[in-house]
C-alpha cells in the first residue's frame, strides 16, 4: 500500500457498539461492504486499523502454518508488524534453505520429515 498523509478523525460510537468509518478511510483502505478488519492494539495510544484477509487454505502448507503461529507468538510478545507477503516470504526462504542443506546432506532430510510429523 502506498505511503499515506496521517490523517485523524473523532469517531462516535453508536448503538450496540457500532462505529461508522468515514468515506476518506474506507477509500484509502479500499475496503468494501463484507471486508473484515482488525484492530490491532499495541499500547492505549497506538490503535490500528489493518485489513483483515484470510489466506487462501489451498496454499497453506504445514510449513506456512507453523510460521504464521510463530509470527502470532512475537507479535504478542511486542514484536513490530510486518505485512503477511514478508512473513510467507520468510517462510519460503527458510524452506529453500532446508532443501539446499539437504540436497548436501540427505540427513538434514530426515530431521526435516521427523520435525514436521511432531
Amino acid at each position: 500500500m502506498a505511503q499515506v498523509k496521517p490523517m485523524e478523525y473523532v469517531l462516535k460510537m453508536a448503538g450496540k457498539r457500532r462505529v461508522t468509518l468515514p468515506h476518506q478511510i474506507v477509500s484509502t483502505l479500499k475496503l468494501a461492504e463484507g471486508d473484515r478488519m482488525s484492530i490491532v492494539i499495541h499500547s492505549p495510544t497506538d490503535i490500528r486499523l489493518v485489513r483483515y484477509r484470510l489466506p487462501r487454505k489451498d496454499l497453506m502448507t504445514p510449513e506456512i502454518r507453523k510460521e504464521l503461529a510463530e509470527r502470532r507468538r512475537e507479535i504478542q510478545e511486542g514484536a513490530p508488524l510486518i505485512s503477511l507477503d514478508t512473513v510467507l516470504k520468510r517462510a519460503a526462504a527458510k524452506r529453500a534453505a532446508v532443501k539446499a542443506a539437504a540436497k548436501l546432506n540427505p540427513r538434514v532430510k530426515l530431521q526435516e520429515a521427523q520435525g514436521a510429523t511432531e
